[in-house]
């Protein structure tokens, strides 16, 4: 209900209603102080990883040119490996801001969503700065009349499939980002032994990730064990997103009472 004020009759909130604005309101400042913090912080130190990233590919394409054989990918590898700086950035980062957010009266809740919503933000950004390189040194390769495969089997034949390049990538710094957190939280939340025995509960969505997307790093040899390496590109996909969404679950389940502790 809300009470009648002033001659023109505008509506006056109640005081549940006002406590309810004001309970929205601090959520979602906390949740944008961490995604903030969250992509901020990656990013900051990810410039570096995309610099060192295309460093190395110059110094292969440079080395297989002085050769005259160039037949290898020079941005396949570095650029597929952005996921792993995502799973580490995922283990530290969070402990650096949960006990100051939750001490400075931040929720758990808008911890998690805030947590969640950066790593969307930073998969979908290093998503595409993957897929931008893949693509960029498949015109290259072209025009220079290069022709190589890439040493790795996944989803796409190579960097001009953008779209899908995109959509891969993004999905697995996605899970990769979340699982970090989620094993860091393990250990924040439950200590070095019951944290280590939780690690491969942490790791499920990870391992679903690389069986369904069918990286070449060890995905493609897990799904051609199980017999799955028939398995189409959207399919795979879709497979993705429930890995996806299966490490936000996780995430939750140790957020939503994770204590407040100094962190050694």
């Amino acid at each position: 209900m809300t009470d009648l004020a002033g001659a023109g009759g505008a509506p006056r909130p109640t005081t549940e209603q006002a406590r309810r604005a004001v309970v929205a309101a601090h959520h979602r400042r906390g949740v944008r102080a961490t995604a903030e913090y969250m992509v901020g912080a990656t990013w900051y130190i990810g410039v570096w990883f995309w610099a060192i990233a295309l460093a190395v590919g110059g110094i292969i394409v440079a080395a297989q040119s002085r050769a005259g054989d160039v037949d290898v990918s020079a941005l396949n590898g570095p650029a597929g490996s952005a996921k792993f700086f995502l799973f580490v950035m995922g283990i530290v980062l969070p402990l650096t801001l949960v006990v100051v957010h939750l001490a400075s009266g931040g929720t758990r809740r808008s911890f998690l969503h805030g947590t969640v919503a950066g790593a969307a933000v930073v998969g979908v950004t290093f998503g595409l700065v993957a897929a931008l390189l893949a693509w960029a040194e498949r015109w290259l390769y072209d025009r220079l009349g290069w022709q190589t495969a890439w040493p790795h089997g996944q989803l796409y034949d190579d960097g001009s499939q953008f779209g899908l390049v995109l959509l891969v990538q993004t999905v697995f710094c996605v899970v990769y980002y979340l699982s970090g957190t989620t094993i860091a939280l393990g250990y924040y939340r439950t200590g070095g032994w019951l944290g280590t025995a939780l690690l491969p509960l942490a790791l499920v969505p990870v391992a679903l990730s690389e069986l369904v997307l069918q990286s070449g790093f060890f995905g493609e040899a897990f799904a051609r064990a199980l017999g799955l390496d028939g398995t189409s590109a959207w399919l795979g996909l879709a497979g993705g997103v429930v890995a996806a969404a299966l490490a936000v679950v996780l995430l939750h389940r140790f957020v939503r009472d994770v204590p407040l502790r100094a962190v050694d």
